[in-house]
């Protein structure tokens, strides 16, 4: 294998973040390695790219039917390894995707299928439902490609869409949902096998150029041979949630959908010796599964074909924050060692707003990580001191806003992200980072890069909220269905989004405003650094 193949060998992936695309099957054999063979990519595409391609083998349930045809595909998506998804990083999007139609997977064994004869949709019984039968189970493979894709090294993920909802150009529908079968390019097949986290398998397309990048030549490139394995059927649906309450006992917020943290706010109080007085000095929102119950109809009917009539509850699990690919009492929140860090994440993203038809301006990534707790602080430290491996289920989940902002520039991996600090201490003189190593560290496994420590004034504007399963599934607001397009009318009365209804719970937000003291955001010891690294 020449130095122009050989891709950088990843870390072990965090076992709690690796379920959906970690499942190792019988079926799954060691990727080749071959050398890149010409690509002369498509001449819509305007120059040499690359391209990624291979043998996709789907093991597990027939796939559902309707109207004489099969449903659902095999999405499979190429990342750039310096933008991966949620849990593993920040990443909105892949680099591009590949799609294997049913009609295309399953054409082999199509004799072996259920067609209703009035057309009616078929899907096999879902293992995850009480009582329902188990469903046989099939093997059947195909070719793959992804292209064009620029210079890189990626990671290939993805899942079989096997109720046919998956739509990537919208956030309700762009990620897999319970039943989906997951997968992807996995390096280690044999550890896994025995109970090891995954390593997804990365492949460097391009020459190494003298500044240190990668530059693909006017031959292009190609990886192939690489083989991709679907069968670890998902048993959670995403994470829909509404914002019920907020919860704030010192700057007088009342409206979950817009709640406002001000940029210099300070904890009142911040100390292992008083959870209750800890506790209540954070702003707090309790987001219930599901939509507002009054729209749980509309939710759960066309176009959104929501599960939330009845929603699913939340399902806790722990969060691996050591990333040695164990859950033990090491893996806890980076303030405290009593409070275990829970799944689902909860992460604010900054909203950056650009006018329509406006050059794209690079800008850093800005997030707020919350605090995930089990029904209050001391339920979720009960939680963490049973010694057996956390997973419990409940329709609310609490989620303690952190006045801590991660600002990254995602795209140039080799630089420092820096965490903002609004203050150093809480009113009361306790130091809000008792370890500030300690923190640096576990930020640095979760985000592949050195994270620097500044203390001052989070970064102003509208941050959308997002929970996150260790899967990868996930759910953000505002989404589609609050948000009218510009094609479609609001109402009068706000419910409806021209001939649609409109999900009004599904328009939540953070705004972190502006400072109650002005002078402190430009004299704070880490002003200058924020302005550097955070605008």
């Amino acid at each position: 294998m020449s130095s122009r193949e050989q891709s950088e060998r990843p870390r072990s992936s965090r076992r709690a973040a690796s379920i959906l695309l970690g499942a190792a099957l019988a079926a799954l054999a060691s990727p080749a390695c071959d050398s890149p063979d010409t690509f002369l990519p498509f001449e819509q595409f305007g120059g040499p790219a690359g391209v990624l391609d291979g043998t996709l083998t789907y093991s597990g349930p027939l796939p559902c039917t309707k109207n004489g045809r099969i449903v659902g595909a095999a999405i499979l998506l190429a990342f750039n390894v310096h933008l991966l998804p949620p849990p593993e990083g920040l990443g909105t999007s892949a680099a591009s995707l590949g799609v294997v139609p049913g009609e295309k997977l399953f054409d082999g064994i199509r004799d072996q299928l259920t067609f209703n004869a009035n057309g009616d949709l078929w899907c096999p019984p879902h293992r995850y439902v009480i009582g329902s039968s188990p469903h046989p189970s099939v093997t059947v493979t195909a070719p793959w490609a992804i292209a064009p894709l620029a210079a890189g090294t990626y990671q290939v993920r993805g899942f079989y869409d096997i109720d046919g909802d998956f739509d990537p150009a919208f956030s309700i529908s762009n990620l897999p949902s319970r039943g989906d079968i997951g997968g992807g390019a996995i390096d280690n097949a044999s550890s896994v096998l025995l109970g090891g986290a995954p390593r997804y398998r990365r492949m460097t397309l391009g020459d190494v150029q003298a500044d240190g990048s990668l530059a693909i030549g006017e031959e292009g490139a190609r990886i192939t041979g690489i083989a991709v394995t679907l069968g670890l059927e998902l048993p959670l649906e995403r994470p829909v949630f509404y914002a019920k309450e907020v919860m704030d006992d010192f700057e007088g917020n009342t409206n979950p959908n817009a709640v406002v943290l001000r940029s210099d706010f300070q904890l009142n109080n911040f100390s292992e010796a008083n959870p209750g007085a800890t506790e209540k000095s954070f702003i707090r929102l309790r987001l219930a599964s599901g939509v507002h119950p009054d729209e749980a109809e509309n939710g759960a009917a066309s176009p959104f074909n929501l599960p939330v009539n009845p929603p699913m509850p939340f399902v806790f699990t722990q969060q691996d924050v050591s990333g040695d690919g164990k859950l033990s009492p090491i893996d806890h929140v980076p303030e405290t060692a009593a409070v275990p860090a829970l799944y689902p994440l909860s992460i604010f993203a900054q909203i950056h707003e650009e006018e329509h038809g406006a050059p794209h301006t690079p800008r850093p990534t800005v997030v707020l990580q919350g605090l995930t707790l089990y029904g209050g602080l001391l339920p979720t430290v009960g939680l963490g001191a049973m010694g057996t491996p956390i997973k419990a289920a409940n329709p609310e989940v609490i989620i303690a806003l952190r006045p801590a902002a991660l600002c990254l520039h995602a795209e140039d991996p080799d630089r420092p992200g820096l965490l903002v600090v609004s203050h150093e201490t809480d009113a009361m003189g306790n130091n809000i980072l008792p370890d500030p190593e300690g923190v640096k560290a576990a930020l640095a496994i979760q985000f592949k890069r050195p994270v620097d420590i500044a203390f001052g004034c989070l970064p102003e504007g509208k941050y959308a909220m997002n929970l996150i399963y260790p899967t990868g599934q996930a759910w953000t607001t505002p989404n589609e269905a609050a948000v009218c397009s510009h094609l479609e009318a609001l109402s009068a009365d706000g419910t409806q989004c021209g001939t649609r209804p409109r999900l009004a719970s599904q328009a939540a937000l953070l705004v972190v405003g502006p400072p109650k003291d002005a002078n402190y955001c430009a004299t704070a010891p880490g002003a200058a650094k924020i302005k550097e690294e955070c605008f």
